[in-house]
């Protein structure tokens, strides 16, 4: 009798767990949709941008979401020299593009900036590995986390382990004072001065609209 009196109740937990996963699985489809459909908008502009080049490929390094922006950083790889791109879909539609400027080649990381609406986003690609100049030998960088220090006092920190770039978005348009790159052991890789205190300032070198057929 006991058991029959817990049965209703072992059903509508179940269905009420059956309602809850379903809705989870749902809203993971939807956000999984909106990134493929910012990709397909950053594929199609970036192809367009460059027609002319006919061999390409582009691959994302990083990817980060912020706000209603959708920010993708693009190793394209062409018939002559590799280039690092900065893409931003805004509305699902609207997208501009920057160039990255200088890359992380000999020392392993590099530091580039575009200034939008307010933000400053730093990005670069990170490389396996970093020069030492007294030795003139390289040794693996492992980085797992990027402190920024800037002029105004603020820090900002960002995990990076096991990414082949990063992308940081940090209000206003505040300087770079220092950043450091630490690895799984907490010990210092490199920091800022190990490219000059260089921080190149990209421009946006295109915009355009995308529509999609739904």
């Amino acid at each position: 009798m006991k058991i029959k009196k817990v049965i209703p109740y072992i059903l509508l937990f179940t269905l009420m767990m059956l309602n809850i996963s379903g809705c989870t699985r749902k809203d993971f489809t939807k956000k999984e949709d909106e990134y493929t459909k910012a990709q397909k908008i950053a594929f199609s502009a970036l192809s367009d941008a460059f027609y002319m080049v006919k061999n390409k490929n582009f691959n994302v390094l990083k990817y980060k979401k912020h706000d209603n922006w959708y920010l993708f950083l693009f190793y394209m790889t062409t018939d002559n020299s590799p280039q690092y791109l900065l893409c931003l879909v805004e509305n699902n539609k609207a997208l501009w593009y920057a160039s990255a400027g200088y890359p992380a080649m000999s020392m392993g990381f590099g530091v580039n900036r575009v200034k939008y609406k307010g933000k400053s986003i730093y990005f670069c690609n990170l490389n396996t590995s970093t020069w030492i100049p007294s030795t003139g030998a390289r040794k693996p960088t492992n980085y797992t986390k990027m402190v920024f220090e800037f002029e105004n006092g603020t820090k900002l920190i960002e995990n990076v382990k096991g990414d082949k770039g990063y992308i940081v978005i940090v209000d206003g348009y505040k300087k770079l004072k220092d950043l450091i790159l630490y690895n799984a052991k907490g010990e210092i890789v490199n920091r800022y001065e190990d490219i000059g205190y260089d921080c190149y300032e990209c421009k946006v070198v295109a915009f355009k609209h995308v529509n999609l057929k739904e």
